[in-house]
């Protein structure tokens, strides 16, 4: 039977693990990704609170965008979360113009129909601030798009088909021959994925720079494998959850 005064003691240590549970959710700081926080960048940093947040404590971020071709305007948005009408000029704006972040653009809608025009708008924009663009990553998962992007001076990524770790082997074979043939095609064209493809990319492609990201639990993703991920020197940087009151989309 539990007394009084173990229930209490039961209680608290609930409540105790609940509340150190939550504030390592929302710390910009987590064990694992102890003495590789110069490779670690927020990940979805979408919205003007969460980007004055995140510069507090990350050297770079990851943004989603979207083009209007109409409008000519680069929408700072996560389909199908609604947009908030906040174009990438005006986020741009939110940017100290002394530190210049690193930058990691996930365009979701960048293909070859709309690349020019694209590059025109970003090379408008980062040439108006004065922004270096080899510390500006553009990722898409069309990279016959990106050619003209990496000969500018940006770094450039191809985000590659999801589940290559979980595919038959069969498919997979085919999967990597179409990716092989697309980076002897672009020698200077990194790759990006989720974490847990990790191992076949690093078996496939030895020498590839990588860049990853990590947005799991760490019951899920542990100690050791973002240890030995951050410890490859081809991976330049990993995107991790980062958890705000005020902003987060």
């Amino acid at each position: 039977m539990i007394t009084g005064k173990k229930l209490i003691i039961l209680i608290s240590v609930l409540f105790l693990t609940i509340l150190l549970g939550m504030a390592y959710r929302y710390s910009p700081y987590k064990l694992e990704y102890h003495g590789y926080y110069d490779k670690i960048w927020a990940h979805r940093v979408n919205s003007p609170e969460k980007l004055e947040s995140a510069l507090k404590y990350f050297k770079g971020v990851e943004l989603d965008l979207v083009y209007n071709e109409q409008e000519n305007v680069l929408d700072v948005t996560h389909p199908p979360v609604p947009s908030i009408g906040l174009s990438f000029e005006k986020y741009l704006s939110y940017i100290d113009v002394v530190e210049k972040p690193y930058l990691w653009l996930d365009i979701k809608n960048l293909n070859s129909e709309n690349k020019d025009a694209i590059l025109k708008k970003l090379m408008k924009l980062f040439s108006e601030k004065k922004y270096p663009l080899d510390k500006v990553l553009v990722e898409t998962r069309y990279p016959e798009a990106l050619l003209d992007f990496s000969e500018l001076g940006f770094k450039t990524s191809y985000y590659l088909p999801f589940g290559l770790s979980e595919m038959l082997p069969e498919t997979r074979t085919i999967e990597l021959q179409k990716i092989a043939n697309i980076l002897d095609e672009q020698p200077d064209l990194a790759i990006s994925s989720n974490y847990t493809d990790y191992e076949v990319m690093s078996k496939e492609f030895p020498t590839r720079d990588k860049y990853f990201w990590i947005t799991s639990s760490i019951r899920k993703h542990g100690f050791s494998t973002p240890k030995k991920i951050l410890k490859d020197s081809t991976v330049k940087a990993v995107l991790i959850s980062y958890k705000v009151i005020k902003g987060h989309r």
